[in-house]
C-alpha cells in the first residue's frame, strides 16, 4: 500500500527546528565550552573530568531535545492533518497556543539549566583542588551564568520565531498584532539578556586570551554591577521611549468593541516614529553599558594585574571592537522583534514618507556595516597575533570571521529582501492585483519609504479603479435601465402598431360589411317586389287551373291541368322559401335600426338558422325556445349575437359533425339564450380573453378576433350579460341572459357595433 504523501507545513517546521537546533548547538558549544574547558585542564584529572562531564552533556543534551519534539508532536500533528486538507476532530485552540508558547521557554531554561550545573560544579572542583583564588571560581560561575543566559534567550528567540510562523495557521482568530502585544516586552527583554550575555562571555574569554592572566577574575564583580546600573537605565529608555506604541495599542488592539483608529490615525504615524527609534537608542545604550561596564572592570582591576600600557590599549580597543559588536547585533535583533507591528502599521495606516524616516540613513548603514567586516576581521586577528599568537589568535581570528560574516549576511538580507517584496507586489501590481497591502520590511531608510510610497501609489490606485468601476457599475446600470424602458417602449408601440392595422384592417372591413348590408338590403328589397309579384299572381294561377280542370274532367286537359297544378304547388314552395330568405337577409341588415321594439327569440333563432344553413350542413341543430319569450331591443343586433355564436359552434365542429343546442327561456326578471356545442372547447389559459378585441385562436385570414367583443358589446347594450363555460373535449356553453320587458328600464337606441 502506497504511502501518503508527507505534509509540506509538517516537514519544514521539523527541518526550520533541526537546523535551528543544530546552529544553536554550535552557539552554546563555542561560548559555553571554552571556560569550562579552560577550567577542566587546570584540575589534575581533567581526563576524568572530561569522562564525565561529556556524557552528562550529551545525555542532558538528548533529553532536552525529546522534551522539545514531544512538546512539538501535537503542533507538528495538527499543521499535518491541516496540510493535508483534512478537518481535524479536535483542534483545541489554548492547548496548541500554550504548546507554542512552552517548547521555547522549556527548551530555553533546560539548557540555561544545563550550563548553569555545569558552570557550577566546574567552578567549585576548581576552588577545591585548584587551590586558587576564590574570586576566580566567582568569575567562572559569573561567566557560566552569564554565557548560559545569553544562549538561552538567543535559543528562545529563534525558537519562539520558528513556531511563531506557524501560529497564523493553527489560530486563525488570533491577530499576529495581538501576538505581539503580549510577547514583545519579553522579547525586548531577552534580545538586551541575549547580547548581554554573549559580549560577557566573548569579553572574558577575549580578555583571558588576549592577556593570558586569571587574576583578570577579580574585575568581574565591578563589570557586573556597572552592568546592572546599564540594564536598569536601558528598560527606563525602553518604557519611555515605547510610550507611543502602548498608546496605539491601547486605541487598537486592547480596546474592546473599538472600530480602531483612522487610516491617518494621528497615534498609528506617533508608534511607527517610536518604533523606528527605538532600535537604535536601545542598542547605543546597550553598547554604551557594555563599553562602560568593560572599562570600569579593566580599570578596578588594572592595579592588581599590573597589566603594561600597551596591553591596556589592547584590551580598550578590543573592548571598543566588542561595543561595536553589541551595537549592530542588538540593533538588528530589535529591528527583526519590531518587524510585525512595522509592517501592520504600514499596511493599516496612511504613514506620510516625511514623517516616518529612520535615523540612520542606507548609505550609513551599508557604510558601518562594511567598516564593521573589516574591524571585526582584521583587529581581532591583529590584536591576537602582536599579543598572543598561535591556538589564541586563530580562535579570535575565528570568532571574529564568524560575526563579521553573520554581520554580511543580516547585511545583505537587509537590502536583498525589501528588494524582493517590492519585486513581487510589483509584478502583482502591474497584474492588476491591487488588494494585498505594501508594508515596509522593517526599518524606514531609502528602501522603507520606497515601499511606503508604493503603498500609498496601491492606495490611489485602488481608490481611483473602485472609482472608475463604480462609475462603469452606474453607467451599465443606467444603460441597461434605458435600453429596458426604450425596448418596452417599443413593444408597446408594436403592440400599438399591430392594433391599429388590426382595427384599420376591420374597419375597412365593417365598412366592406355595412356596404355589403346596405346592399343586400337594396336588393332583398328589389327581390321582394318581384317576388311578392309571383306569389300574388300564384294564386289566380291556380284558381285558372282548377277552372280549366273542372270543363274537361278526366280528359286530357284534366291532366295537363293536374300537372300544372303540381308545377304551381313546387312553384309557390319556392317563392314562400324565397320571401322567408328574403325576409331574413332584410332583417339581418337592419342591424343600425334606432328605435327598439320587442324581440321575440324563436323568430331570431329561424332567421338566423335560415341563413346559415350552408354552414350547418353537419350539424344537427337542437331547438328548445319558448315562443312567448321575447326581449326589448333591437332584432338585426340580436340576430348578429346568434349568427356569430352559431357561426364559431359550427366552425369548432367542422365536419366531423356534432350537435348544437339551442334554447330559451324566460325566468321572473330575466330571459335566458342559451347556445350549446359538443365540440373540442377552450382553453383554459384562452376563456379570459376571448372577449378581447382582435383575440383569436383562428389562423391568419380565416377570423378578425371581434366577433365575440361585438357580441359581449351588444348583449351590455341589451343590458344583458354573457357567460362562458367551456372544458376542453366536452363542448362549450354560452349563456346570455337578457332582462324581461318592463323589469328593468329600457335601453336608450345605440347604433350596432
Amino acid at each position: 500500500m502506497a504511502q501518503a504523501p508527507r505534509a509540506g507545513g509538517e516537514f519544514h517546521l521539523a527541518r526550520k527546528v533541526a537546523l535551528a537546533e543544530l546552529l544553536l548547538g554550535a552557539i552554546e558549544f563555542a561560548v559555553c565550552v571554552p571556560p569550562l574547558a579552560l577550567c577542566v585542564r587546570i584540575l589534575p584529572d581533567r581526563w576524568l573530568w572530561a569522562k564525565v562531564l561529556v556524557p552528562v552533556l550529551l545525555a542532558a543534551w538528548t533529553a532536552s531535545l525529546f522534551r522539545l519534539v514531544d512538546l512539538l508532536r501535537s503542533v507538528v500533528h495538527q499543521l499535518a492533518v491541516l496540510q493535508r486538507g483534512e478537518k481535524a476532530k479536535v483542534l483545541n485552540t489554548v492547548l496548541t497556543r500554550r504548546a507554542l508558547a512552552r517548547a521555547p521557554r522549556e527548551s530555553a531554561l533546560a539548557h540555561f539549566a544545563l550550563w548553569t550545573g555545569l558552570a557550577l560544579v566546574v567552578a567549585a572542583a576548581f576552588f577545591r583542588t585548584g587551590g586558587r583564588d576564590p574570586a576566580e571560581a566567582a568569575a567562572l560561575v559569573t561567566l557560566g551564568v552569564a554565557s548560559a543566559a545569553g544562549v538561552a534567550a538567543v535559543r528562545l528567540l529563534v525558537l519562539d520565531r520558528i513556531l511563531g510562523s506557524v501560529r497564523p495557521i493553527l489560530t486563525p482568530q488570533l491577530q499576529a498584532i495581538q501576538a505581539f502585544v503580549g510577547n514583545y516586552r519579553g522579547w525586548f527583554a531577552c534580545a538586551a539578556l541575549a547580547t548581554l550575555g554573549l559580549s560577557h562571555a566573548l569579553l572574558a574569554l577575549m580578555a583571558y586570551g588576549l592577556l593570558g592572566m586569571p587574576e583578570l577574575a577579580r574585575a568581574a564583580f565591578p563589570l557586573w554591577s556597572t552592568l546592572a546600573v546599564a540594564t536598569f537605565i536601558w528598560w527606563r529608555s525602553f518604557v519611555r521611549q515605547a510610550a507611543p506604541i502602548e498608546q496605539y495599542f491601547d486605541a487598537t488592539v486592547r480596546m474592546r468593541g473599538s472600530k480602531g483608529p483612522a487610516r491617518d490615525e494621528p497615534k498609528a504615524i506617533a508608534a511607527f516614529r517610536a518604533a523606528q527609534r527605538l532600535p537604535y537608542q536601545l542598542s547605543a545604550w546597550q553598547a554604551l553599558g557594555v563599553a562602560v561596564a568593560g572599562a570600569t572592570a579593566l580599570t578596578a582591576g588594572w592595579p592588581w594585574t599590573g597589566v603594561a600600557g600597551l596591553a591596556f590599549g589592547r584590551m580598550l580597543v578590543m573592548l571598543a571592537l566588542v561595543a561595536g559588536v553589541v551595537a549592530i547585533y542588538h540593533r538588528l535583533a530589535l529591528q527583526e522583534i519590531l518587524r510585525p507591528l512595522v509592517r501592520h502599521l504600514g499596511s493599516r495606516h496612511a504613514l506620510p514618507p516625511a514623517q516616518v524616516t529612520s535615523p540612520v540613513g542606507l548609505r550609513l548603514k551599508l557604510a558601518a556595516s562594511f567598516v564593521g567586516v573589516w574591524g571585526l576581521g582584521v583587529g581581532f586577528f591583529w590584536l591576537f597575533e602582536r599579543a598572543a599568537p598561535g591556538g589564541s589568535a586563530r580562535f579570535a581570528f575565528g570568532v571574529g570571521i564568524a560575526l563579521a560574516a553573520g554581520l554580511v549576511l543580516l547585511a545583505v538580507r537587509d537590502v536583498v529582501a525589501p528588494l524582493r517584496a517590492l519585486e513581487e507586489r510589483s509584478g502583482e501590481m502591474s497584474k492588476g492585483q491591487l488588494a494585498r497591502p505594501v508594508p515596509p520590511w522593517g526599518d524606514a531608510d531609502e528602501l522603507g519609504r520606497l515601499a511606503v510610497i508604493f503603498e500609498e501609489m496601491r492606495r490611489s490606485l485602488r481608490d481611483r479603479l473602485r472609482s472608475t468601476e463604480s462609475i462603469n457599475v452606474d453607467l451599465e446600470r443606467e444603460v441597461r435601465r434605458r435600453t429596458e424602458a426604450l425596448e418596452q417602449r417599443n413593444a408597446e408601440l408594436r403592440d400599438a402598431l399591430d392594433k391599429l392595422r388590426r382595427a384599420q384592417d376591420n374597419l375597412i372591413r365593417s365598412e366592406k360589411l355595412a356596404s355589403m348590408g346596405r346592399l343586400v338590403a337594396g336588393i332583398a328589397h328589389e327581390i321582394n317586389n318581384p317576388v311578392n309579384a309571383v306569389i300574388n299572381s300564384l294564386g289566380p294561377l291556380a284558381d285558372a287551373v282548377k277552372r280549366i280542370e273542372a270543363i274537361e274532367p278526366g280528359g286530357s286537359v284534366a291532366k295537363l291541368a293536374a300537372e300544372a297544378a303540381e308545377i304551381l304547388a313546387v312553384v309557390q314552395r319556392g317563392a314562400a322559401r324565397t320571401k322567408s330568405i328574403v325576409q331574413a337577409l332584410h332583417g339581418y341588415a337592419r342591424g343600425d335600426e334606432s328605435v327598439e321594439r320587442d324581440v321575440f327569440l324563436a323568430r331570431s333563432v329561424e332567421d338566423t338558422l335560415g341563413l346559415l344553413q350552408h354552414r350547418l350542413r353537419h350539424v344537427q341543430v337542437v331547438k328548445e325556445v319558448d315562443p312567448e319569450a321575447r326581449i326589448r331591443g333591437f332584432p338585426g343586433q340580436v340576430d348578429q349575437v346568434l349568427m356569430n355564436l352559431l357561426t364559431n359552434a359550427a366552425q369548432a365542429i367542422g365536419d366531423r359533425g356534432g350537435t348544437i343546442r339551442i334554447s330559451g327561456q324566460s325566468r321572473e326578471a330575466r330571459v335566458l339564450l342559451i347556445v350549446s356545442d359538443d365540440g373540442p372547447g377552450i382553453p383554459a389559459d384562452v376563456v379570459p380573453r376571448i372577449f378581447d378585441p382582435f383575440f383569436t385562436t383562428k389562423d391568419v385570414g380565416e377570423g378578425s378576433g371581434l366577433g365575440l367583443s361585438i357580441v359581449h358589446g351588444i348583449v351590455e347594450r341589451h343590458g344583458g350579460q354573457i357567460d362562458v363555460d367551456s372544458k376542453p373535449g366536452q363542448g362549450t356553453t354560452f349563456t346570455i341572459s337578457f332582462p324581461r320587458p318592463g323589469a328593468e328600464p329600457s335601453l336608450s337606441a345605440k347604433g350596432a357595433s
